[in-house]
């Protein structure tokens, strides 16, 4: 619930997100709904990410 919320207030923002399986995902967060945030990436790919598999939010 609370990266939900992190998230929600980073629309628009760049961040680094840290996954369960170590991986840094970089983007902007454009939408966040369903328990998935989407990010667009520098070659402004959209990344879909399920909240769950998030262990922490680097803005």
């Amino acid at each position: 619930m609370l990266v939900h919320k992190i998230l929600n207030h980073s629309r628009g923002k760049a961040v680094v997100l840290k996954t369960v399986s170590g991986e840094e995902i970089i983007g902007v967060v454009i939408k966040v709904k369903g328990g998935v945030v989407q990010l667009k990436n520098q070659t402004r790919r959209s990344i879909f990410v399920f909240i769950n598999k998030i262990v922490a939010v680097i803005k």
